[in-house]
């Protein structure tokens, strides 16, 4: 004897008429751009829909043994706009999605998270604190209130290094409303400490990928709007727990076609790489003290 499967509905309305400062929002004429007098309301344009029986872009019917099964009863997640996106670049480009759990599952990829979360009379010191804030427009951005002793530094890295490796890519992972955007470490700038609420993804398996093909897939537009659906709040903060396991990145035809896609990333960060070691050379043969955010700083820290 079957049982019946029952659906959950969801509803998750973008707009409600307003702005969060109380005015009012209007819709905009897509093939002009321009301001219509309509109101921009889809929560009772959705709710009317739901309750007349009719479909609408912002409802969604999903099995129960789904939502029991994810355990997540957000409406946002299950919103497949999101989505969109993603299937529509596969086709342009003519290839198919992986996720970044089968990446994992396949040892191409691995994952690890960040060091920790030094408090804030330990920070006086040379070393870089990297916090969530920090992962701005695909590099780590050094704060200068944000710097540790190596005494401190070696015992959040539990050794002499921090564990990273050159074309590192680093996401916060928690607490951030920049989960998805993706930073690449430059040679030089391993010896970092990272907040604990961080990813670090390295590829193993450079037989098709290389750390360049994973940057450039995870820096897609396509690919960052898969993670405002799975990075829900939890509490006050945001969070994508386990569910970045289910991003979807473009699967490379071959290697030759993955580094032909990401060579402008390959030819800008390692430009940039050669350019961080010269200047570097230079400043540390002036001899001079330079501010922590110059390569080859070699200002005096004092150990507390």
């Amino acid at each position: 004897m079957s049982t019946k499967q029952h659906k959950v509905t969801f509803l998750n309305p973008k707009t409600c008429g307003i702005y969060k400062s109380g005015g009012i929002r209007y819709k905009t004429d897509p093939a002009t751009g321009k301001r219509t007098e309509e109101i921009d309301n889809e929560l009772i344009e959705v709710v009317d829909a739901y309750v007349e029986g009719s479909a609408s872009t912002c409802r969604f019917d999903v099995n129960e043994s789904i939502v029991f099964t994810t355990g997540v009863i957000v409406p946002t997640y299950y919103d497949d706009r999101y989505n969109h996106p993603i299937r529509e670049m596969l086709r342009d480009l003519g290839t198919e999605g992986i996720t970044i759990g089968a990446l994992l599952d396949a040892k191409i990829l691995t994952v690890r998270g960040g060091h920790g979360s030094p408090g804030n009379d330990q920070r006086a010191g040379t070393i870089p604190y990297i916090k969530v804030s920090d992962i701005r427009a695909m590099r780590m951005n050094i704060n200068p209130t944000n710097l540790l002793t190596t005494k401190v530094a070696e015992r959040f890295w539990r050794g002499k290094s921090s564990g990273l490796c050159a074309w590192d890519v680093l996401t916060p992972n928690r607490a951030s409303s920049n989960i998805g955007e993706f930073a690449i470490v430059v040679p030089g700038e391993e010896q970092v400490v990272l907040t604990k609420e961080m990813f670090v993804f390295r590829v193993v398996d450079t037989s098709v990928w290389d750390h360049f093909y994973l940057f450039w897939a995870l820096c897609l537009s396509a690919v960052r709007n898969q993670w405002r659906r799975i990075a829900l709040m939890q509490t006050n903060r945001e969070d994508c727990g386990s569910r970045y396991r289910e991003i979807v990145v473009p699967l490379p035809k071959s290697k030759a076609w993955a580094k032909s896609q990401s060579d402008a990333f390959r030819d800008y960060f390692q430009t940039l790489a050669k350019a961080r070691e010269e200047f570097s050379a230079k400043l540390s043969a002036s001899g001079l003290s330079f501010i922590a955010s110059a390569p080859g700083n070699d200002e005096t820290e004092e150990e507390g």
